[in-house]
Parts: structure tokens; C-alpha cells; sequence
């Protein structure tokens, strides 16, 4: 195991998974009287996002500082936090204040995981820029997890608007309102709360602590 240290230097100046016309399209809008709000949706859930799969996903520049302790000391393998990330976004790997060459080290890049060869260093710093220039380069998984997070907040927030009228009566007569899908919305929800189809979309992209 590992005691690890993230600086970020350059952060993301955008953190948003989707444009606000692509959500539109996705969830059928077609005029712009709700701009302001899908805008600051998008912001939201893209952020619940980023906090349920325990990363970042916009690209930023970062310095790792790996410090090794206990029975896996020295490290071979490092899981940086940002990725994915090319060769080329490896801008330097300090092993005990020494400049490592690429030969030294091979880059898993769609995972961000870092090989290193003969490492016996107990202190590594790492310096690189990685995750996805947002939101033209975002998952289309993500994407759609997004736009159905907004989508079932909307027709959550419309569901309850109408919930307090339960039945209309005249008379004699009377008209009782039964909500069908009260019963299949109560089973579609994981333990988490999540919808299993957004679960199993987010599930690819969740950052596991190594």
C-alpha cells in the first residue's frame, strides 16, 4: 500500500458531462424557457457523477507524490488518480528525487495505471495531465447517465407537484387517481438509490482504491 499526495496544478475549467443542447435532445425539449435550469442540472448531476464513481472526470494537471509503507514497499504499480491519459501526458517520474527514463516505467492509459521496472525507490512523484477534455470528450455512457438522472428528477418533481390530489368527488359521485407506476418505481430502485440502469451505466467508470 501506498500514502498518496495529489496536487492539482492546472485545474479543469469545465466539469460539465453533456451540453445543454445535447440534453435537450436527449430528453425531448425543444424551446429554450428552460435553459437556466437544465444548465444548472447538468452542473449538478454531473458533479453526483464525478462523487459516485469517486473521481474526476475533466481533464486537469496533477502532481502525485507516492510514499510506499508496509509489505508492499517498493511500489511497482501505480494507480493514478486522473485518467485516462496518453504517453506523451507523462511529464515526469521522480523515483527518491531522481528523473526516471519512459524505459524505466510502461502506461496502461485507459486505466492510468503505471508500470514501473525495478523500482526500488520508496518515494515517487508523479507529474501528468490526464482525464477527458468535457464535455466533448465524455463517455456516451456518461452522457446518458446524466440525461436520465435529469430526466427522472424532472418527472419526479412533476409526479409530486400532482400528488396531493388522490380524488375528485361530486355528488354522488366520486373519481379516485391511482399512480401506476408507484409500484414498479419502488422496485426499480437499488439499495443505494440509484436506478439500476444508471448503476449499470456508472458501474465501467467507478475509481476502485488500490
Amino acid at each position: 500500500m501506498a500514502d498518496v499526495t495529489v496536487k492539482v496544478l492546472v485545474p479543469a475549467t469545465n466539469y460539465d458531462l453533456m451540453t445543454i443542447a445535447e440534453l435537450k435532445l436527449a430528453i425531448g425539449i425543444t424551446d429554450t424557457s428552460q435553459d437556466a435550469a437544465l444548465e444548472d442540472q447538468i452542473d449538478r448531476y454531473s458533479d453526483v457523477i464525478a462523487t459516485l464513481c469517486n473521481r474526476v472526470f475533466a481533464k486537469q494537471t496533477l502532481r502525485e507524490t507516492w510514499r510506499c509503507v508496509g509489505l508492499d514497499c517498493p511500489a511497482t504499480r501505480l494507480f493514478l488518480t486522473q485518467y485516462p491519459l496518453l504517453e506523451q501526458d507523462v511529464t515526469s517520474v521522480m523515483a527518491d528525487g531522481v528523473l526516471l527514463p519512459p524505459e524505466g516505467y510502461e502506461l496502461d492509459e485507459r486505466a492510468g495505471k503505471l508500470l514501473l521496472f525495478d523500482n526500488t525507490a520508496t518515494e515517487l512523484v508523479v507529474t501528468y495531465t490526464g482525464g477527458y477534455n468535457l464535455p466533448e470528450e465524455a463517455p456516451e455512457a456518461l452522457k446518458q447517465a446524466c440525461a436520465l438522472m435529469i430526466h427522472k428528477s424532472q418527472v419526479e418533481q412533476q409526479r409530486a407537484a400532482t400528488s396531493g390530489i388522490r380524488s375528485i368527488s361530486h355528488k354522488e359521485a366520486r373519481v379516485q387517481f391511482f399512480d401506476p407506476n408507484q409500484s414498479s418505481r419502488q422496485q426499480t430502485t437499488t439499495t443505494s438509490g440509484i436506478d439500476p440502469a444508471i448503476n449499470s451505466l456508472l458501474m465501467h467508470y467507478v475509481r476502485l482504491q488500490v
